[in-house]
Formats: structure tokens, C-alpha cells, sequence
């Protein structure tokens, strides 16, 4: 695998991950976290170059409801 591969693995994760840890909470309170996993590694680029798609990782994923809660999910038969 490229490093250009594995970076956009790690951003996409990251971004996922993320947001399945912290679905409540708003993108400006997690990003301060996730910058700090990112740059915990200092031979991966740049937080300013990957932010965007970190966050476009984050929006993009939908945190699963809750059992029992499901949008349109009914138990009548």
C-alpha cells in the first residue's frame, strides 16, 4: 500500500471513528481531540492538510440509531 493510501485510510478512520465515539457532540469540540491523535505521529502530513477531510469523514458518517429507535422502524405487523 502507497503512503498516499494509507493516509487517506488513516483520515477516513480518523474522521469515522471520531464520530462514532462522540455522536453528541459538535465538530468544534472534537476537532481539538482528533488533531491531537493525528499529530501524535509526526511523520504524517500535516493537520492543516488533511482537516478538510477529516471533517467531510465526520459529516459523512451517521452514527446508527439506538435499538428499539430506528427512524420509520415499526413493530406493528
Amino acid at each position: 500500500m502507497a503512503r498516499s493510501d494509507s493516509d487517506r485510510t488513516l483520515v477516513l478512520s480518523l474522521g469515522r471513528n471520531g464520530r462514532a465515539s462522540y455522536p453528541e457532540r459538535p465538530w468544534e469540540e472534537i476537532e481539538p481531540v482528533l488533531r491531537r491523535v493525528w499529530e501524535f505521529d509526526s511523520r504524517l502530513r500535516a493537520w492543516h492538510d488533511v482537516r478538510a477531510d477529516v471533517q467531510a469523514a465526520w459529516q459523512a458518517f451517521e452514527v446508527p440509531a439506538p435499538a428499539g429507535r430506528r427512524r420509520g422502524f415499526s413493530r406493528a405487523a
